[in-house]
């Protein structure tokens, strides 16, 4: 497999009333052609910055201060003019967004919208684009798809526009989808189809999927390979078998003990001790909060290091912080 996207040493601010907050700080990943790569993180961790930025999509605050983003090896995404940018957004790479209702144009039935987005991606007829539209709607798994076209988007639920973000995101065949938090809002059992959905979709196109959440679960069922972010910064970045089984940040770990289950016991410990350090200085974002935190990662920045294959960590203890925990 070649890279079909390769994100190196990106960082991302805001610049507000109140100076530069630092979203994403020197993050690099790589996704390969036909597979599901996860990206968790809590809240605030720089997840969602770091891939709407692909398509340089955000705020007018928002600035890219260094790094490239290359498609299919040679495509700097940041460097493209905006008109050619244009043709790969929704036609080579896709988004599925967080929020349905908020991405959805309100005054349009969604029929209409995704007609229009098609036409201008594709030299289709307004009634050819309809019939497309249609079986798009059946092939997501929508009921009743002439009914659903000519509805407006607060006139579905949660589940039925997601499935319709689906469609759009898939329309022009992407080789790139990315889904934000797909399933956030969204009850267990509509949550469990949208993620089947998605899987069955991208088996059968076999397009590569980014997958944003918080959700470790999620992340278990889904994906191939994890990245692990903190504080803008990717902690840790290895296959579901080694972030699961053999994690060796402290914040992966944290991240896995904060999974609700019975008899959790000392993992809850692990969580009891750790405190919150709000100060904005180089060092790992997980210094505050971290147990085994020493005096380097007080005073600089870890580098990354390869624990094994393509296991790496982003922690001045690497392995050995591993063999520590399971040697409490």
């Amino acid at each position: 497999m070649s890279h079909l996207l390769e994100v190196n040493n990106l960082e991302v601010s805001f610049f507000t009333d109140l100076g530069e907050v630092k979203a994403v700080k020197n993050a690099s990943f790589q996704v390969e052609r036909g597979e599901v790569y996860g990206i968790v993180g809590e809240s605030g961790s720089g997840k969602s910055v770091a891939t709407k930025t692909i398509l340089r999509l955000g705020p007018s605050n928002i600035r890219v201060k260094a790094g490239e983003i290359l498609f299919e090896e040679d495509t700097d995404l940041l460097k493209l003019p905006m008109k050619q940018l244009r043709e790969i957004r929704g036609n080579r790479i896709s988004m599925v967004f967080q929020d349905s209702l908020s991405a959805l144009n309100p005054v349009y039935p969604v029929g209409k919208k995704m007609v229009e987005l098609l036409r201008r991606h594709e030299k289709l007829s307004k009634q050819e684009a309809r019939e497309r539209v249609l079986t798009l709607f059946h092939d997501v798994g929508i009921v009743d798809p002439e009914r659903c076209f000519h509805s407006y988007p607060h006139e579905l639920s949660g589940g039925m526009r997601q499935r319709i973000m689906i469609a759009m995101a898939i329309c022009c065949d992407p080789d790139l989808m990315i889904a934000d938090e797909p399933t956030t809002a969204l009850d267990v059992t509509i949550q469990a189809q949208i993620l089947h959905l998605l899987r069955d979709i991208q088996r059968e196109k076999g397009m590569s999927v980014i997958l944003i959440t918080h959700d470790l679960g999620v992340v278990a069922q889904m994906c191939s390979r994890v990245a692990v972010m903190c504080g803008g910064y990717v902690v840790e970045e290895g296959s579901v078998g080694d972030i699961f089984h053999h994690p060796c940040h402290p914040y992966t770990r944290a991240l896995i003990a904060s999974m609700p289950r019975a008899g959790a016991g000392k993992l809850e410990q692990f969580l009891e001790r750790s405190y919150i350090d709000n100060r904005d200085r180089e060092v790992c974002p997980f210094y505050g909060r971290c147990k085994y935190a020493a005096e380097a990662c007080e005073n600089r920045l870890p580098m990354m290091q390869t624990v094994s294959g393509n296991h790496k960590v982003f922690c001045h203890l690497g392995e050995e912080a591993r063999h520590e925990w399971e040697s409490d």
